[in-house]
C-alpha cells in the first residue's frame, strides 16, 4: 500500500455511538445459535486422525477446526462459569479450543502455586520469579479447574489442542542453569539436557493424568485432538534474529541473547558436529570455499558461529552447515519428545510440533522440520501491537492502523499461505487483526472465506480472552489487544464466519499452485530480506493465494517452480479460480466480495458494492455488510437469512492518544462496549417467488428486540434503508413466498 494514498481516519467521539454488547454467558437458544453444528459429545467417533491429507474424525469423515484460543488463566474458569462458558462457545460454531500458556504459576495457569508471602514477589509493579520454588509439579485446584472445563466442553461437542511448553518460568530450584536469565527459554528449550527432561516430566505429570468427570487420562481422552509440543519457538529463528551471541551479562528476558553458559554449550556441539562431518580442517576448508580463519579448526573446538553480521560474507558452504546444525538439532528433538509421547506414554493424539509463525522473516528449514511431523501450522496477525516498553505493555503501545484490504500481497491470507505444504493437513493456529484497529471489520469473514477456498484443517483465532479475572470473560469490555469474547464486532462475525467455514458455502480452489523449491534457495532465502512475496522466490507475489490453491510440494527440488513469467496475476481485479471471492486493488480504496450461493458479503469504504443477492451502499466510511442462509437453502431460496453490518467497536471512555492508536496510560475505558452504526441503502434482490420480507433486529443475545418491518418492494429488490432500524450488527431477514 503507498502509505501517501491512506488518510487516517479521525478519532470518533466512541460514547455518542449506541450501547451493544454480545454478554460471555449468554448461552440463549436463537437463530444466531450453531451450536447444531457440533457433535455431541467430542471424540463420540474415536480420535481426530490424519487420512489423506486432512483431518478426519474417527469414522473417517472430514473434520475443520473454527477454534479459539484460550489463554492463561482464561483455561481455568470457575466451576460455576465452565459450563456457561463452553455453552456459550458452542453457540458461536466453536468446536475446538487451543488451551495457551498453562505452564504457568496458579493462578495464572496449571503449575504449583507460589508459598512465599506477596511481598517477597514482587519489587515494584514488575513481578520477580522466586528462584528457589520449583516448578515441577501441577497444582491441585487448577488441574480441578482444568479437567472440569474439559468435561464441559465434551458434552458440548469442542475439543481442546493441549500446548505443552510455552512460557513456563523456570527456576533455580528446577536444576536450571541462569533460570533468571532466560525468560521463556526459547531455543534453549531445543538442546538443553535439563530443559528437555523437565519438557517430559511436565508432559507426563499432564497427559497422564486421570480427569475425573470424564474417566480418561488425558492420553485416552478423544476430545483431545491435538497435543502440541511447543509455541512459537525455534532455535533456526533465535539464530536468524540473532540471539544465540551468548554475550548477556544480565537478565534480558525471552526476545533477547542468550547467557553464556547456553552459547558454549551450542559452541562445543557446533564443533563436535563439524569433526565428525569433516575429519580434517584442509577438509572443511575446501566444503566452505576457504571461509574459515586462521585460528578456527573444528578439531581443536576453536571454529566461531555466526552472527547475523557475518550472514552476508559467509560463503555457501559455512551458511549452509550453520543452518544445518541448528535445523539437525531441532529436528532430533521433535523426533524424540514424539517418540517419548507415543511411547513412554501412550499419547494416541495428533501430535503438533510447532508454529511457521514470524512472518518477519524467512524460516524454511523451521517449516520442513514441522512438516515431517505429518502437519505444518502458520501464526499471522495484521498489525500486530508495538511496544516501545516491552515491561509497560499497555502504558505505552501503537498499531499501524491501516486497512488490510489495500494491501493485496501482505495481507493475513498471502502470509499463511506459505506454511502448507502438500499432502498434509494445515492450521492457522494463531490469527487477529488486533483491536483497536479502525478496519478489523472483515478480518475474520476474509479468513474464513479464503480458508476455505485454500481447504485449511482449522483456524484459531487469538485470542477468546486475556484477563486476570474470573469474571472478566462476562464483564461486557474489550480488555486486551487480543480479546475477543466482548468484542461485539468479531463475535458477530465469528457466528457467521463459522457457519460458512463448517458447512462449506466457499469452493475448494479449482487449482493448486504447487511450489517446488530447490534447497539452494531454502538456505540462501534465510539471510534473504523479506520483501513483498512470502513465497522464497521473489517473483511469486502474496496475491497468488487469493487467486489459486497454494502448497509446498518439495523442498529439495531439481528446480524452483513455477518459474518467473509462468503465473500472471491481474494487478487490480484478484478473482479466485472458482469465481466466488473477489479482492479488488484499488489504490485507497482496497474491497473485498465474497459472493457464493448461500453467503454473500462486501467489504470495504464508501460506495456502492453487489454481489448476486445483495446491493450496498452505505455511507460509514469503512464497513461490512453480509448475508448468509440460515436453512441450508441458497440465499435466493432461503426463508431464513442472516444480515450483518459491521463497522468498528468500542468500550466507553476509551481513548488514545493519536491517529496510530498510540497511547501512554489505559486507554481501554470501560464497560459497556459499543458500536459503530452502519448506515445506508441495502437492496437484497433475487429472492425467488418472495411475497413479503421482513426484517427483525437482533440484540446482544441474538433475540428479537423491537418490531419487525416488512420491507419495501422496488424495481431493484427488497429496501433496507439501516437508520430506519435500531443499531445492531446483526438482524433476522424473514422470506415469506
Amino acid at each position: 500500500m503507498n502509505p501517501a494514498i491512506f488518510e487516517p481516519r479521525p478519532m470518533p467521539d466512541h460514547n455518542a455511538w449506541p450501547i451493544f454488547v454480545i454478554p460471555g454467558d449468554d448461552i440463549t437458544p436463537g437463530p444466531t445459535d450453531l451450536a447444531y453444528l457440533l457433535e455431541k459429545p467430542a471424540g463420540a467417533k474415536g480420535f481426530i486422525q490424519i487420512a489423506d491429507g486432512h483431518l478426519v474424525t474417527g469414522d473417517g469423515l472430514r473434520w475443520r477446526i473454527w477454534g479459539q484460543n484460550l489463554t492463561a488463566r482464561v483455561c481455568l474458569p470457575s466451576m460455576n462459569h465452565a459450563p456457561l462458558i463452553a455453552r456459550h462457545l458452542a453457540k458461536y460454531g466453536i468446536n475446538c479450543l487451543r488451551l495457551h500458556f498453562m505452564d504457568l504459576r496458579w493462578p495464572n495457569g496449571l503449575l504449583m502455586r507460589s508459598h512465599q508471602p506477596a511481598a517477597l514477589r514482587k519489587t515494584g509493579d514488575k513481578p520477580v520469579r522466586s528462584q528457589s520454588e520449583n516448578t515441577r509439579s501441577l497444582d491441585p485446584e487448577a488441574l480441578t479447574r482444568l479437567d472440569y472445563f474439559v468435561a464441559c466442553c465434551k458434552e458440548n461437542g469442542i475439543y481442546v489442542d493441549l500446548n505443552l511448553n510455552v512460557a513456563r518460568p523456570f527456576t533455580t530450584a528446577d536444576g536450571v542453569v541462569q533460570a533468571e536469565w532466560i525468560g521463556y527459554a526459547k531455543a534453549l528449550t531445543y538442546f538443553n539436557a535439563r530443559l528437555i527432561e523437565l519438557q517430559k516430566e511436565y508432559a507426563t505429570h499432564l497427559l497422564t493424568h486421570v480427569n475425573p468427570f470424564t474417566g480418561n487420562a488425558y492420553t485416552d481422552e478423544p476430545a483431545v485432538a491435538l497435543v502440541e509440543l511447543v509455541n512459537e519457538n525455534s532455535l533456526l529463528e533465535s539464530w536468524l534474529c540473532n540471539r544465540l551471541i551468548g554475550e548477556q551479562t544480565e537478565p534480558c528476558g525471552t526476545w533477547a541473547d542468550i547467557p553464556p553458559y547456553y552459547a558454549t554449550e551450542l559452541d562445543n556441539r557446533w564443533n563436535a558436529w563439524l569433526a565428525q562431518r569433516y575429519p580434517t580442517r584442509q577438509v572443511l576448508f575446501a566444503a566452505w570455499q576457504g571461509d574459515l580463519a586462521e585460528t578456527e579448526d573444528a578439531t581443536q573446538g576453536s571454529v566461531r558461529r555466526l552472527r547475523k553480521s557475518d550472514f552476508a560474507a559467509a560463503s555457501y558452504g559455512r551458511f549452509a552447515d550453520e543452518s544445518a546444525f541448528y535445523a539437525g538439532i531441532e529436528r532430533s528433538w521433535f523426533e524424540d519428545m514424539t517418540t517419548y509421547l507415543k511411547d513412554n506414554l501412550g499419547v494416541k493424539q495428533i501430535i503438533l510440533g510447532a508454529s511457521d509463525h514470524n512472518q518477519g522473516l524467512n524460516n524454511p528449514l523451521h517449516l520442513e522440520n514441522l512438516a515431517r511431523m505429518g502437519i505444518t501450522d502458520g501464526h499471522f496477525y495484521w498489525q500486530h501491537p508495538e511496544f516501545p516498553d516491552r515491561d509497560g505493555l499497555l502504558k505505552d503501545w501503537f498499531i499501524g492502523n491501516t486497512p488490510m484490504v489495500d494491501d493485496a500481497d501482505r495481507n493475513v491470507i498471502a502470509r499463511v499461505a506459505r506454511s502448507k505444504v502438500k499432502g498434509l493437513p494445515y492450521l492457522v493456529s494463531e490469527t487477529n487483526c488486533p483491536f483497536p484497529n479502525d478496519f478489523a471489520a472483515g478480518f475474520i469473514t476474509i479468513l474464513a472465506a479464503y480458508g476455505r477456498f485454500q481447504d485449511w484443517d482449522g483456524i484459531f483465532l487469538y485470542t477468546y480472552n486475556e484477563t486476570q479475572s474470573d469474571d472478566a470473560p462476562l464483564e461486557g469490555a474489550i480488555r486486551s489487544f487480543f480479546s475477543i469474547a466482548n468484542d461485539p464486532i468479531k463475535m458477530a462475525e465469528t457466528a457467521t464466519a463459522g457457519l460458512a467455514f463448517l458447512r462449506g458455502d466457499v469452493q475448494t480452489a479449482r487449482q493448486t499452485i504447487e511450489r517446488h523449491i530447490q534447497r539452494a534457495t531454502l538456505i540462501e532465502s534465510q539471510r534473504t530480506p523479506l520483501d513483498a512475496t512470502p513465497y522464497l522466490v521473489p517473483y511469486l507475489s502474496g496475491r497468488l493465494a487469493l487467486t489459486h490453491g497454494l502448497a509446498i510440494a518439495s523442498f529439495d527440488a531439481a528446480e524452483n517452480a513455477p518459474q518467473p513469467g509462468k503465473i500472471m496475476l491481474d494487478e487490480t481485479n484478484i478473482l479466485s479460480d472458482t469465481g466466488e471471492l473477489n479482492w479488488q486493488a484499488l489504490p485507497g480504496n482496497g474491497r473485498v466480495f465474497v459472493d457464493t450461493p448461500s453467503w454473500q458479503a462486501v467489504i470495504g469504504r464508501v460506495g456502492e458494492m453487489a454481489t448476486q443477492n445483495l446491493v450496498t451502499n452505505h455511507a460509514t466510511p469503512y464497513a461490512v455488510i453480509q448475508i448468509i442462509s440460515l436453512d441450508d437453502q441458497t440465499l435466493a431460496q432461503s426463508g431464513k437469512i442472516l444480515l450483518l453490518t459491521t463497522a468498528r467497536a468500542a468500550n466507553t471512555d476509551m481513548s488514545w492518544q493519536d491517529v496510530s492508536r498510540r497511547s501512554l496510560g489505559e486507554a481501554f475505558g470501560q464497560t459497556p462496549t459499543r458500536i459503530e452504526p452502519v448506515t445506508g441503502l441495502i437492496t437484497l434482490r433475487g429472492l425467488e417467488n418472495a411475497q413479503q420480507v421482513y426484517l427483525q433486529p437482533l440484540d446482544g443475545l441474538g433475540q428479537p428486540y423491537g418490531e419487525a418491518q416488512s420491507l419495501t418492494r422496488s424495481p431493484a429488490g427488497w429496501l433496507i434503508r439501516l437508520e430506519d432500524f435500531p443499531a445492531s450488527v446483526w438482524y433476522l431477514i424473514r422470506v415469506e413466498r
